[in-house]
């Protein structure tokens, strides 16, 4: 995996006025980390990532709702790699990544609407160095596979 660095994105700071945060221990965690964040309209907490050396980024967002299994709340982080917009997914690919998943560690492979993600859920409480990891896990895979299937394209 290589080394992810975090961007500042001070530009999105000043695209658009922060919407109130949705989780008050995601954000103190999400700091504690050390990652910028934005909540967009919808509650969601956007991150970019950057590579600079690559000269690429990946957009991630965690939910600012929580899900709850067996009295654990989670975190879900999850990374668009494809927009497919009117095209379908492939059946070779759609094999193809339902075989990666279970080969990873974390996080797997879904379809939303129309769009390919890359995500995982993570507890809360997890330490910040730790969710920090998660996180760029989620966005290297993720603007991994967009490489592949849009090449010399970096969308999302």
């Amino acid at each position: 995996m290589r080394p992810a660095r975090l961007a500042i994105a001070a530009l999105l700071a000043l695209a658009a006025p922060v919407a109130s945060a949705a989780d008050p221990v995601l954000e103190a965690l999400l700091k504690s980390a050390d990652i910028p964040f934005e909540v967009d309209e919808d509650g969601d907490y956007k991150i970019v990532y950057d590579w600079s050396k690559e000269k690429r980024s990946q957009l991630v967002y965690i939910s600012g709702t929580t899900e709850e299994l067996a009295g654990v709340k989670l975190y879900k982080i999850f990374s668009p790699a494809k927009l497919l917009g009117e095209d379908t997914i492939d059946p070779a690919l759609a094999q193809r990544l339902l075989g990666e998943n279970a080969q990873y560690k974390f996080g797997a492979w879904e379809l939303a609407g129309k769009t390919l993600y890359f995500g995982g859920k993570v507890p809360a409480g997890t330490p910040a160095a730790r969710f920090e990891t998660l996180v760029s896990v989620v966005a290297g895979t993720a603007d991994d596979m967009e490489q592949e299937l849009t090449p010399g394209k970096d969308d999302l």
